[in-house]
């Protein structure tokens, strides 16, 4: 983890978190933007360093994964890199464009799966081993956003309304979801028996060229907030979308179950035929296309501004999260409530304040909820002129010694 910290911290120039702002210089607004983040509710940081660095995983890193935290296990990692502008009028519309390059994994599956995973079925003789609802997502997509918000002065208040539509090329897809699965294995290991439904997507794995254009998409953006008195309540949609994968791409699925009783040997000279039910496992695999959802977050906020010598606003926000697994159906609204469920993140809150200080200005908050059930410190510091912001969400995480969660970002931006 030691390296993992290190690598960001010299990173940490390349990594830039675009806001949105009212250009002080010019109506030109250029900024690059990277975010990097990893989230886990129980993997710790000997496994995790083990992992990446390689070593010896242990039955002490092993039982203490197991054992900690909540049955249910969620590891989300997200790496994005772009670039955007922006030109405001006088009266404050504008018109934007961004280019985003975005790498995501996103999983959940139970601490049954880890048992069998790292002991195998002998220590649970006896027990069922339960790995239902287990699910690991890997995107790569280019983003090409196109958007324009208008301003509508009301005397001293002001409404905002904006709008972007995305031009997605996806590069690879990769999705396995164990819908039901379990193993019992009787007392002395007499016999077995598995049940499971499971189903996978892919795309093609031929050329994993990091740029290769195995799909084509879009996604749209909407917000409007109203601001009166110097209070500000918002509503903002973003990348709501969908990419479809190319003919190529392989989708395999396969849903019984079987009981496996072993071979009984009488003669050692005469070896019965084996023709046990273990050999009827089998699954469907045909190349097709198919629709991938990209995650859609949602958000509702309410901002004040105050008249402190050193608060200078208070912020509340409300972060949702929709992603379903795939399509059943068309549009209907199954899937518009499946898709918060499966998207994996739960409706967090954040609430932060805006602090002015001689020499530079920070915001300095704390977010409950997400992809972890753990309570998160936000921080960001910047110079007054909002060249440089560097901070992270994850401020709590840095003085742990055995961290779960990292993230930091950048702000490097110039208007003219």
């Amino acid at each position: 983890m030691k390296r993992i910290t290190l690598y960001i911290l010299l990173s940490l120039p390349l990594f830039t978190f675009g806001q949105n702002s009212t250009p002080e210089f010019g109506p030109h607004y250029l900024n690059v933007n990277s975010y990097i983040s990893i989230e886990a509710d129980d993997l710790n940081t000997n496994f995790l360093n083990t992992m990446l660095y390689g070593g010896f995983i242990t039955d002490e890193m092993k039982n203490n994964w197991v054992n900690s935290g909540d049955k249910t296990n969620r590891i989300n990692a997200e790496l994005t890199n772009g670039f955007g502008y922006r030109y405001t009028t006088k009266k404050y519309s504008n018109y934007y464009f961004q280019f985003s390059d975005v790498n995501q994994i996103n999983s959940s599956f139970t601490d049954d799966l880890l048992k069998l995973t790292f002991h195998g079925n002998y220590n649970y003789q006896g027990d069922t081993l339960d790995f239902s609802n287990t699910v690991i997502r890997a995107d790569r997509y280019q983003q090409y956003k196109v958007g324009y918000g208008y301003t509508k002065w009301i005397q001293n208040d002001y409404l905002k309304v904006s709008t972007a539509l995305s031009y997605l090329i996806g590069n690879h897809h990769a999705q396995l979801n164990i819908n039901k699965g379990s193993l019992y294995t009787s007392e002395m290991g007499t016999y077995l028996n598995l049940n499971y439904d499971i189903n996978a997507m892919m795309t093609d794995s031929s050329n994993l060229s990091p740029f290769l254009g195995n799909g084509k998409g879009m996604a749209v953006d909407l917000a409007l907030s109203y601001t009166k008195d110097y209070n500000t309540f918002e509503i903002r949609i973003r990348d709501i979308g969908y990419i479809n994968w190319n003919e190529n791409s392989i989708i395999a699925n396969t849903d019984s179950s079987f009981n496996f009783t072993g071979i009984e040997v009488n003669n050692f000279n005469s070896l019965p035929e084996f023709n046990d039910s273990i050999l009827d496992i089998s699954y469907n695999q045909n190349t097709s296309s198919f629709r991938s959802f990209i995650p859609a977050r949602i958000t509702l906020s309410y901002s004040k501004t105050l008249y402190h010598k050193y608060f200078n606003s208070i912020s509340i926000f409300s972060h949702s999260r929709w992603q379903p697994y795939q399509v059943k159906g068309g549009l209907n609204w199954d899937l518009f409530h499946r898709g918060f469920k499966e998207s994996g993140y739960t409706t967090s809150l954040d609430v932060s304040s805006n602090i002015d200080l001689k020499y530079i200005n920070s915001t300095i908050g704390f977010n409950m909820g997400g992809f972890t059930d753990e309570t998160k410190i936000l921080l960001t510091l910047s110079d007054k002129k909002g060249i440089l912001t560097i901070g992270t969400y994850h401020l709590n995480e840095l003085f742990k010694k055995d961290k779960t969660s990292l993230s930091a970002f950048i702000q490097l931006q110039t208007r003219f």
